[in-house]
């Protein structure tokens, strides 16, 4: 079990966002112990609030638990601070996380797919389950599987948060366009969330549930709700 870290506090993390929180960490410095999740929970926001629930049950005298993530489909929804206060960024995911610029609304591009680096290296990254598809369906079955589920996206963005060079993943990202059949357009991040989140300045931008209450939808209130939510 993890236990008190410098001032009480503990991050938990997920794995997509890792290059970007190592740059902010580098940028601020970040003495917590940090808990790293597995991106393959972000296909499931009922399965990623479990993992969440039992990394958080699992901790032991901790006064505040960092959560690098956003609302993420409602996946940190109903997270319960049992053992430390929740501070979590008021985002609906880690999209909006990396493409926020500080003190200005984010209005994200319609029918556009995001990518980054993290995105590319997950266990259930796009490519993978392409591959996956051509694998047990063949590939003009697979074509189609994805011509469907991709039928209402016409960008795949690739975000350049700064924290990686975007020529180490230019090649799989072009050729992930194509096998979409999408138009690869570019667009520039910031990691100033996660700065902030590893500076423990928290006001209007972050969520924080004190110690034996939950989650709730409204704390989010100041995100869409309504988007869709990204088929990682």
């Amino acid at each position: 079990m993890v236990k008190e870290s410098a001032g009480g506090t503990v991050l938990i993390a997920c794995k997509m966002l890792q290059h970007e929180l190592n740059k902010a960490i580098a940028e601020n410095g970040c003495p917590y112990p940090i808990i790293w999740i597995d991106s393959e929970y972000h296909t499931d926001p009922n399965g990623l609030r479990a993992k969440l629930q039992e990394e958080i049950d699992r901790l032991e005298e901790v006064k505040t638990i960092l959560l690098a993530y956003g609302c993420c489909g409602n996946g940190t929804v109903g997270l319960k601070a049992t053992t430390g206060d929740l501070i979590i960024p008021r985002t609906e995911d880690c999209i909006s996380m990396l493409m926020s610029r500080q003190g200005q609304t984010y209005l994200r591009p319609k029918a556009t797919f995001f990518m980054t680096k993290g995105w590319l290296e997950g266990t259930h990254s796009m490519a993978r389950e392409i591959e996956h598809a051509v694998k047990r369906y063949g590939p003009e079955r697979a074509k189609k599987i994805f011509e469907q589920m991709f039928r209402h996206y016409k960008h795949l963005m690739l975000i350049d948060t700064k924290s990686y060079s975007i020529e180490e993943c230019l090649a799989e990202v072009e050729l992930l366009a194509q096998s979409l059949n999408l138009e690869l357009t570019f667009a520039e991040g910031d990691v100033w969330f996660l700065r902030k989140l590893l500076s423990g300045s928290f006001a209007q931008d972050f969520s924080i549930t004190p110690r034996g209450e939950t989650v709730s939808q409204q704390d989010f209130a100041c995100c869409d709700q309504d988007l869709p939510r990204q088929p990682y």
